[in-house]
């Protein structure tokens, strides 16, 4: 399935921005998205200062989006086209999972009086225990494994949020 991705300076935003087609792999830890017609974006998942979601008013009817600002000034904007024949939602959450693993996955916490690691299923976080996965509510995790949390499913319903409007 395909994606829609736009490029661009964080200095020098485009006037009349052109989408490319791209699909996406993780390799490592690099993110890999290979343009449509031809091209390639690569960067390492350290250098995403920032992940936010983005609304494209510049489509009709808006689309939900991802804007990744990279460390050295680059800015990403990533997309689900309309066509449902080659695009697909779920790719979008995909990608989010993927930028969001290696930040949260892993990582000890305590909830409840009980430790465990984090482990992002689906599109929720849990703390798997000895024989258990209980599923976490955001506010739930401190420090800042519990922002990534906080940020990862806040993302996950802003882009939940546009399937709930055509409804």
């Amino acid at each position: 399935m395909w994606i829609d991705i736009l490029t661009y300076p964080s200095t020098s935003p485009p006037k009349f921005p052109k989408f490319r087609r791209a699909t996406f792999r993780l390799e490592g830890k690099r993110l890999i998205f290979n343009l449509r017609p031809m091209g390639e974006l690569a960067f390492n998942l350290e250098d995403i200062k920032e992940v936010n979601g983005v609304t494209l008013t510049l489509f009709k009817p808006p689309r939900r989006g991802i804007k990744l600002t990279l460390s050295w000034g680059q800015e990403v904007i990533v997309s689900v086209g309309r066509n449902p024949l080659i695009y697909d939602k779920r790719d979008m959450y995909k990608l989010l999972r993927m930028i969001f693993s290696p930040l949260i996955e892993g990582a000890v916490a305590e909830v409840n009086g009980r430790v465990g690691v984090l482990k992002i299923l689906d599109n929720q976080v849990a703390l798997v225990t000895q024989g258990n996965v209980i599923p976490i509510k955001p506010d739930e995790i401190k420090g800042e494994v519990g922002e990534k949390v906080r940020k990862f499913l806040s993302l996950l319903k802003f882009l939940s949020k546009e399937n709930q409007e055509k409804q």
